[in-house]
């Protein structure tokens, strides 16, 4: 077999469709592992090539316990929360390089494997999605911790939100006939669940590179009489947009925080490239989740609110 292959990885997209000849899967939230199974054994490694075996002694052993000698496979090493998958849960494992003490964190995990690259000298890469999940069916012999990823062939806007009502990150979508791709890829698109929250914005941060006139906006709510600061925001502007919020926020500029609460990204007024500003604004966001830390994961900037008051703004319950 050859060396260890690069993932195919699937593109966040905003606007979601419904296609013919697309398949659908939930969106898991774990350690995404390339697994390989030879002669000697069972390996896994991370997306970017890690090896991560000892981390997930158990599912390394399920697979070298395969009647199958040589395979490679797709899939995602998650641990649960009640029904949701929790990469929170799951970080006391992901760095550990001793199996014993993987083990005995208490952390059970689960390998769920969605798509098949290699069997023996038969390399599956070229084939369509749909002929390659055939071949992984019968492949794996499916006892903990392995589990088959199952979907759907048809989506749909009442499915979506029923499955963002269960607490799933969201889905994958994936186009039936498509090869395995190797890299980022728009024959996998990523339909997330986000939550809305309106938050005052209480600062912004300098631009890197390209970007112009800023770089992300940093957030805040009311809890009682403090001001807690959320973290920041830095997608979902146009350059127009980037460039009439400093202009707003250059005239709001203020020496230092003012937030009372929370993990600043620095303090004074140009510390760290950071910038703070009366907190007037009202900033529309759209987020995945708060992370254990109360700041948020994944923001994305909808735009400003005119129809509320920012002294009005508190967090939200989800």
């Amino acid at each position: 077999m050859a060396g260890v292959p690069s993932p195919a990885l699937a593109t966040l997209s905003h606007e979601r469709s419904w296609r013919e000849g697309w398949i659908y899967e939930r969106k898991l939230d774990g350690q995404r592992v390339l697994a390989v199974r030879d002669g000697s054994g069972a390996r896994l490694y991370s997306r970017s090539g890690r090896d991560v075996t000892a981390a997930f002694p158990e599912v390394a052993e399920a697979l070298a316990a395969q009647e199958a000698p040589e395979f490679v496979v797709d899939g995602e090493v998650v641990a649960f929360e009640g029904s949701r998958t929790s990469f929170a849960r799951l970080q006391p494992r992901i760095h550990l390089s001793d199996p014993e003490r993987a083990r005995r964190t208490g952390v059970a995990v689960w390998f769920y494997v969605f798509d098949v690259l290699e069997i023996g000298e038969r390399d599956l890469r070229g084939e369509p999605l749909l002929e390659r999940k055939r071949a992984l069916r019968g492949l794996l012999t499916w006892r903990r911790p392995l589990r088959s990823t199952p979907h759907r062939v048809r989506g749909g806007e009442d499915w979506f939100a029923e499955v963002c009502r269960r607490g799933w990150e969201g889905l994958i979508a994936k186009r039936a006939d498509a090869a395995y791709p190797s890299g980022r890829t728009d024959a996998w698109l990523k339909f997330k669940c986000e939550a809305g929250q309106e938050l005052v914005v209480v600062g912004w941060s300098e631009p890197t590179g390209s970007r112009v006139a800023l770089g992300a906006l940093l957030l805040g709510y009311h809890d009682g009489d403090d001001l807690v600061y959320a973290g920041k925001v830095g997608t979902g502007f146009s350059e127009r947009v980037l460039r009439d919020l400093h202009e707003r926020l250059t005239d709001l500029e203020v020496p230092t925080s003012p937030c009372t609460r929370g993990a600043l990204p620095g303090s004074g007024r140009r510390r760290g490239g950071v910038h703070w500003a009366r907190p007037v604004l009202v900033a529309e966001v759209a987020f995945t989740e708060w992370t254990s830390a109360g700041q948020l994961r994944h923001p994305r900037f909808l735009g400003l609110r005119h129809d509320k008051p920012a002294g009005d703004v508190v967090r939200e319950a989800r």
